[in-house]
């Protein structure tokens, strides 16, 4: 257990960046959440250090999500 419970709308966030980085965009696709619900979903996984959020290449508007897999060489 890792000492805090995460609402149900994080949880689905990180099930949907479990196998590639993927847009806002991407995740609304994926999981149906409502807009507001998800960038509190991703505000609340930010602060905890569970995922990070990287600018697109190519559209530095375009964000995308990772899950933080500890690296350091970022």
């Amino acid at each position: 257990m890792t000492g805090f419970a995460l609402p149900e709308s994080a949880k689905l966030v990180l099930n949907s960046l479990e196998n590639e980085p993927k847009t806002q965009q991407q995740i609304l696709e994926e999981t149906s959440l409502p807009p507001r619900t998800l960038r509190f979903a991703i505000s609340r996984l930010k602060n905890l250090g569970l995922i990070k959020e990287t600018n697109s290449l190519r559209d530095a508007r375009v964000k995308f999500y990772k899950i933080n897999g500890g690296d350091k060489s970022e």
